[in-house]
């Protein structure tokens, strides 16, 4: 990533949710020679990893002497966004739509006047199991 004013906005727009900054992030730490992991994995005493969960993610370096430092940086996104709610489907006035509800404090008369996408994570069935894909519907 470069530190510059054009790196930090290639950064946010390949990030428009908080699971996209987490596996934008993630791409960038395992370039940095950081190893993911599991919450479930045993995690090493020394070296250089993260986890991700949702949209959160935990880098970590350090070794295993008491001596030496242990440099842990955290991050919690928190996008302010329209969220689908748990139970989106709503009938009204005889038109079928998705209920939404705002999150973060998002100011929506400034998305008065743009296109508006959709991004997020989908989690889809697949079999017995679920995957989980990230989308970006500009």
């Amino acid at each position: 990533m470069s530190a510059s004013a054009q790196g930090l906005c290639d950064f946010i727009d390949a990030s428009p949710s908080p699971f996209h900054v987490c596996a934008t992030a993630a791409r960038r730490l395992i370039d940095a020679g950081f190893i993911p992991l599991s919450e479930a994995d045993a995690w090493p005493p020394s070296g250089r990893f993260f986890t991700v969960r949702a949209g959160s993610l935990v880098a970590w370096q350090g070794e295993a002497n008491p001596h030496t430092p242990f440099r842990i940086v955290g991050a919690h996104t928190d996008s302010p966004n329209l969220r689908v709610k748990q139970h989106p489907d709503r009938m009204v006035a005889g038109w079928r739509m998705v209920a939404l509800q705002p999150y973060g404090g998002a100011w929506l008369n400034s998305w008065l006047d743009r296109d508006l996408g959709l991004s997020g994570k989908l989690s889809i069935r697949a079999g017995r199991g679920i995957d989980h894909r990230l989308v970006r519907i500009d």
